[in-house]
């Protein structure tokens, strides 16, 4: 018992130590991308001519640095930003914390102009959308990283949706500084409770297999058909004040399935965190910090607040979606007045909300409210809580909410005219031109 107390406060100070301790409240954002051919809106493969693969070797000639896996370029460092790719190529650009939502929007812009100007010659397009609008999950070639070889192999006797959610969906991911354990505790429940209500009115995943969906909220269902060791919420979250030792003790007990060693990747299958730290592995930093990636709950705790649950969105909708969460979080009235609303909701409470989405969508309530009119509310408590100036980048959203339709059903109000003229406001390539 004593080494795995040592093992559980190995994860707990880690937390600790990444306190943000500075008044400068930084931000990141990741965005995930889609390369289609631009009118038949196929998936662009890793492998095939002017494909990911020949992209990124594009983008090394434009002071891209290469990360290299077996020969291959399965990745790119900048100076403020990295690119990964996904498990079917989808195009992933993390920026680094910024102290300011324009810094991250003019690195994210300069990135897309990059991208277009290569893919415009090949009759390629930039998109975001939640999942892939044409191509079927077969007909994408997984990426030739080792760590998607074992999670591939990993999920295929978890939820039905596991590999779908490996090579079609795509996400925007917000990064938030957390202070100190207290104010961990209110903005890690705040963003869990409030998780289903941006599946659903934020959803932007109008085609599954190639068919329209039928409901909202499709990523939703298949992170829920995807693997529950490791996604949706950490067991024990409705406790409490859920803090650093309960996230420690949800890692120490769910299978990482592959993890890092003297720089080598071992595969682990189903064996629990806490039998690989006691038997076989005494973490240095950064394999610490790769054991962290392992699991993929909506809201996943790092060296900051990565909250996961958001469909890919289309600039200025990504930056829009970014500033509700910064109002919300980052304002320390807003926090705690929605944490003083949130923390005494129960499990079975917090349960029947998702059911009751699930089924009825923008029709279902939310509390005593309708989900239309709480998510109104909660703009509006968004925007009283950015900095001056910023509250203009709320407006793509703040109009969707008025006309009462979510991304989704943007797309398919014009459906009658083709995917491709559909789709187009998801077109990066049509919107940066």
């Amino acid at each position: 018992m004593g080494k795995y107390r040592n093992k559980l406060e190995l994860i707990v100070d880690y937390l600790k130590e990444s306190e943000c301790h500075s008044e400068e409240r930084e931000l990141g954002v990741e965005v995930e991308h889609f390369v289609l051919e631009s009118q038949s809106l196929k998936a662009t493969t890793y492998y095939e001519e002017d494909g990911i693969e020949d992209l990124l070797t594009e983008l090394t000639e434009r002071n891209w640095e290469p990360k290299w896996e077996e020969g291959r370029v399965v990745g790119l460092e900048g100076e403020s930003a990295r690119v990964a790719l996904e498990p079917g190529g989808q195009l992933e650009l993390s920026i680094l914390p910024q102290d300011s939502v324009e810094d991250l929007r003019d690195i994210y812009l300069d990135f897309v102009r990059e991208v277009v100007a290569i893919l415009d010659g090949w009759g390629n397009a930039l998109f975001c959308l939640g999942y892939q609008p044409k191509s079927k999950i077969e007909e994408i070639p997984l990426l030739p990283k080792k760590r998607y070889t074992y999670m591939h192999d990993y999920f295929g006797n978890k939820g039905k949706y596991a590999h779908h959610m490996m090579k079609s969906t795509s996400a925007i991911h917000v990064n938030f500084d957390y202070f100190d354990e207290e104010d961990y505790v209110k903005k890690n429940l705040v963003a869990n409770v409030l998780s289903p209500l941006v599946y659903t009115v934020l959803d932007n995943s109008p085609f599954f297999e190639s068919e329209v969906t039928e409901n909202e909220g499709l990523r939703r269902s298949i992170w829920e058909n995807c693997d529950s060791e490791r996604c949706g919420f950490p067991p024990g979250l409705f406790k409490a004040e859920f803090g650093y030792r309960d996230y420690a003790e949800y890692l120490l007990n769910t299978p990482p399935m592959v993890y890092e060693k003297g720089g080598e990747l071992v595969y682990s299958k189903d064996k629990l965190l806490k039998e690989i730290l006691l038997e076989d592995l005494d973490p240095n930093v950064g394999e610490l910090e790769y054991l962290l990636t392992t699991v993929f709950p909506d809201v996943r705790t790092k060296n900051h607040l990565e909250i996961r649950m958001g469909d890919s969105l289309p600039y200025p909708y990504s930056f829009a979606y970014l500033c509700f969460w910064k109002g919300l979080l980052y304002s320390e009235d807003n926090l705690d007045n929605l944490y003083k609303i949130f923390k005494d909701i129960t499990r079975d409470q917090f349960i029947e909300r998702k059911r009751k989405l699930t089924e009825k969508g923008l029709a279902a309530s939310w509390g005593s409210d309708s989900i239309l009119s709480a998510y109104r509310d909660l703009l509006e408590l968004a925007e009283q809580g950015l900095e001056s100036g910023e509250s203009v980048y709320l407006k793509p959203l703040k109009q969707l909410a008025e006309k009462e339709i979510t991304p989704r059903q943007k797309t398919l109000n014009f459906l009658s005219e083709g995917k491709a003229k559909a789709l187009s406001w998801c077109n990066l390539n049509e919107i940066i031109n």
